[in-house]
This record gives C-alpha cells, structure tokens and sequence, in this order.
C-alpha cells in the first residue's frame, strides 16, 4: 500500500457488484469520487501556493481505473535544478492535505455509498 493511501476493504466486491448496474452508476461513482480528489487538491494547493503558486495550480484530480482517483501534478519538469522538487511536493502539501482532508473523504465515500445503495435498492 503506498504511504497515505486511503484503503478500501472489500473494493474489488465493490466494483465486481457495480459493474452490473451499468455505465451510469460508473458515471456517478466517478463524478462522487473526483469531488472527494477535489478535497485534497484544494487543500494541497493552498498549503504549496505559499512555495510556488504555478505547482500549486498543476495540482490535478485523475481517474486510474474503476474505482481508483489519484491527485498528481500535471506540470512538466522545467529546469531540473531541483531534483527533489517531487519530493517537496508531497511531503509539504499532498501527504498533508490528504491526511487533514481524510475524515472529510471517508464521509464523502460513506455518503456516496448510502446513496448509491439507496437509488439502486441495495
């Protein structure tokens, strides 16, 4: 599991279970899973901005898969003087903002599934 990670238990019977709703639960589910992405991104940006504010804006939510969101930085490299810029990144801003951000997240995901269980009669 990759350091601050949110880990779901059960995900895999999740997806296999909502696969056979159709494409417009996956639509659903992936528009409720790119807002909580949102969560942390707002907050990595805000915490990076302070160190440079043109990193801060590349900061962007991305889809990997069913089920799977990711926020990673969307910018280039551009002079590669600081070779441990990525590293700075993440342990100024993005471990931070997702570990701050975490209870909202898990609420976020909880609430989706209710509703989600709700409208499809689970």
């Amino acid at each position: 599991m990759a350091v601050g990670a949110v880990k779901v238990r059960g995900l895999r019977e999740t997806n296999a279970a909502f696969k056979r709703y159709g494409s417009e639960l996956h639509r659903e589910m992936d528009g409720r899973l790119l807002d909580c992405a949102k969560l942390v991104r707002d907050s990595a940006a805000s915490r990076f901005s302070a160190i440079d504010t043109r990193s801060a804006g590349g900061f962007r939510p991305r889809l990997r898969g069913f089920g799977k969101v990711v926020v990673e930085q969307r910018l280039r490299a551009t002079t590669g003087l600081h070779p441990e810029f990525g590293s700075l990144q993440m342990r100024t801003a993005l471990l931070p903002a997702l570990y701050s951000e975490q209870k909202k997240v898990m609420k976020e995901l909880e609430d989706m599934l209710d509703t989600i269980g709700r409208k499809e009669g689970f």
